[in-house]
């Protein structure tokens, strides 16, 4: 989820996983969709049509792949639905002044968050999720609604390349999504255990190695950190992490030792990518409350790691590069 460049600035890396927009598992169904702005609230009752499933297989089966992009468990990506979304993407991230041609391999991103959307809703049938026709026009009328009226919505259905019916289908799909990951989502506690420590990193070992002595001596540990660390987001507070569960950091090294650790004990020296560290681990609590920050971390990881396993199940056939 993230990756390091060359070149990157030390003094700007934080330590600590910033607050992040939803991750892609998170989006709603159609990539174009989330980012052109559209929302609404997931809602399930019974009433759906298991035969969707059925009809897709039958439709992957009688579909030659020259007009697929992908197909997981036989249900089809058609190879227009796929040149579309990737329409509606590069739109999205030009709404946000965000050069589409700077942005990577996003033509795979886009197949593979796709490829996430349909296993959702595989899963949501699987599982007998169900969203009525009475759910899906709330939410359709608040979308509507968001593009200021019918006149505006008609102008955006048509800048997305969406009949209104194939905006009602991806708008049920992204219904059972939801559903689906509130249900994952619902099984990460709201208090787990943390660890409370604070760290000085410094670029080079020798400059690390002479920070020991001092702190041994009894030197102010936020004193140095303030004076010596490299990490800008948390030297100002005397190299304060704060509370964190595990998985919340970005450097493993550094959420390894510390809850290896005993609160007052102070660790050797640890190379990680940043540089030199000396941690300090101040508290432990088995059963602390999580940051807002720190819930949505862990709610993405869950719905993620639910997908991998998902897709490591799945017959995924990719017809497109």
């Amino acid at each position: 989820m993230f990756t390091m460049c060359d070149g990157y600035n030390l003094s700007e890396m934080p330590i600590t996983k910033p607050s992040l927009k939803l991750p892609l598992v998170f989006w709603p169904v159609v990539a174009g969709f989330a980012l052109a702005g559209g929302a609404c609230s997931p809602a399930a009752v019974p009433l759906v049509q298991p035969a969707v499933e059925a009809a897709a297989q039958s439709a992957a089966a009688a579909t030659p792949d020259k007009f697929l992009a992908a197909t997981i468990n036989a249900t089809p990506i058609t190879l227009q639905d796929y040149e579309q979304e990737l329409v509606r993407y590069e739109s999205g991230l030009e709404l946000l002044g965000w050069d589409p041609q700077k942005q990577g391999d996003y033509q795979k991103t886009v197949l593979e968050q796709m490829i996430n959307d349909r296993l959702l809703v595989q899963a949501a049938v699987d599982q007998g999720v169900n969203v009525s026709d009475a759910a899906l026009q709330t939410a359709y009328a608040e979308s509507v609604a968001a593009r200021g009226g019918e006149s505006g919505f008609a102008d955006w259905l048509k800048l997305n390349q969406y009949t209104p019916d194939q905006f009602r289908s991806e708008l049920r799909n992204q219904l059972l999504a939801g559903e689906v990951q509130a249900g994952i989502v619902a099984q990460v506690p709201d208090a787990v255990e943390q660890m409370h420590a604070r760290h000085i990193v410094v670029a080079t070992r020798a400059e690390a190695d002479a920070l020991l002595p001092r702190l041994k001596a009894g030197e102010d540990f936020a004193t140095l950190a303030v004076e010596f660390s490299l990490d800008q987001s948390t030297k100002i507070n005397g190299g304060d992490l704060g509370w964190f569960p595990r998985g919340f950091l970005t450097v493993p090294e550094l959420e390894t030792a510390v809850f290896g650790m005993q609160p007052g004990e102070r660790s050797p020296v640890i190379e990680t990518f940043l540089g030199f560290h000396v941690i300090e681990a101040l508290e432990r609590d088995p059963q602390h409350l999580l940051a807002p920050e720190a819930a949505l971390q862990l709610r993405q990881s869950a719905v993620e790691q639910w997908l991998e396993g998902l897709r490591a199940k799945a017959t995924i056939e990719r017809f497109v590069k």
